[in-house]
C-alpha cells in the first residue's frame, strides 16, 4: 500500500456532533471523517480540497452532559418584549433573538491513533510536517475542544489476511463483505462536501458519506491494512 501518517492524539473533552441532533447535542464515539480532514486542511492552510484516505480509532471514558447557552431566531422575526430575551437593531428594525440553556453530549479523555494517506504525494510531506509543528493550536470537533498532538510518525501499511483491533475503530463495511458482526453500531459519516452555485454545502453523492460500522476492539477484520509501528503494530482500516 505505501507510506502512511501516523498521529497519536488526545482531547480531555470533545463533542463530535451527529447532524440530527439538535435539542440535545449528540455525540459520534469518534470523530467522522469530515471533522478530521477538516482539522488537517485548517492546520496546513489549505483554501481548496485535498484529497486522502483516512483510518480513525480510539477509546475513551464514556460521555458526560454539559449545559451551553443557546441562541436562537427566525429570519425576519420581529421582536416582542414578552417573548424575546434579546432585541437586535438592524437598519431601524427590531429582530428578536432567545436565549436559553441546552445540552452538549461530551466525549472523556479520548485518545485516538490516526492515520492519512495524502492522494497526491506532493501533499504527504506539508502535512506530515504541519502536524509535526503546527502554526496555531488545532481543535477537532467544536472550535474550543483542542486536540492534544503527540506523536507524528511515517509508517509503512501493508495488507494481512485478518486482524484484531487494539481500539475501538471505524471500518468500512465493505471490509467484512459477507462476515457477521455481532457489536458493531452501523453509522453513516460524513467525509467530502462540494460548494453549490448558491454558495452552499453539499454532500457529494460519491463519497460524500461512508457507511461504517463502530466495531470495539479485538473484533476480528479481514484482508485489512496494519502499520509497522515500532511500538506494535496497529490495524489501518482506510475510508
Amino acid at each position: 500500500m505505501g507510506r502512511a501518517i501516523r498521529l497519536q492524539c488526545y482531547q480531555t473533552l470533545a463533542n463530535y456532533r451527529k447532524p440530527s441532533s439538535f435539542i440535545i447535542k449528540e455525540t459520534y464515539p469518534l470523530p467522522p471523517y469530515s471533522t478530521v480532514i477538516g482539522m488537517i486542511h485548517a492546520t496546513c492552510g489549505f483554501t481548496e480540497l485535498h484529497r486522502m484516505k483516512i483510518s480513525i480509532q480510539g477509546c475513551n471514558q464514556g460521555t458526560i452532559s454539559e449545559v451551553y447557552t443557546r441562541y436562537s431566531f427566525n429570519a425576519g422575526s420581529k421582536y416582542e418584549e414578552t417573548r424575546h430575551q434579546i432585541c437586535v437593531k438592524d437598519d431601524g428594525k427590531q429582530y428578536g433573538v432567545f436565549k436559553g440553556i441546552a445540552n452538549a453530549e461530551l466525549v472523556c479523555e479520548n485518545r485516538m491513533i490516526i492515520h492519512i494517506v495524502p492522494e497526491k504525494e506532493e501533499d504527504f510531506d506539508t502535512i506530515y510536517q504541519a502536524l509535526l509543528a503546527p502554526k496555531k493550536y488545532p481543535s477537532l470537533g467544536r472550535y474550543e475542544d483542542l486536540l492534544d498532538i503527540e506523536k507524528v510518525d511515517v509508517v509503512n501499511i501493508s495488507q494481512v489476511d485478518e486482524a484484531e483491533p487494539e481500539m475501538d475503530i471505524y471500518i468500512p463495511i465493505h471490509y467484512f463483505e459477507d462476515a457477521q458482526v455481532s457489536l458493531a453500531t452501523v453509522y453513516t459519516l460524513t467525509k467530502e462536501y462540494e460548494i453549490t452555485k448558491k454558495g452552499l454545502r453539499r454532500w457529494k453523492k460519491d463519497g460524500g458519506k461512508i457507511k461504517v460500522y463502530y466495531c470495539p476492539k479485538g473484533e476480528t477484520v479481514y484482508d485489512v491494512y496494519v502499520d509497522d509501528y515500532e511500538g506494535g503494530s496497529t490495524v489501518v482500516a482506510l475510508a
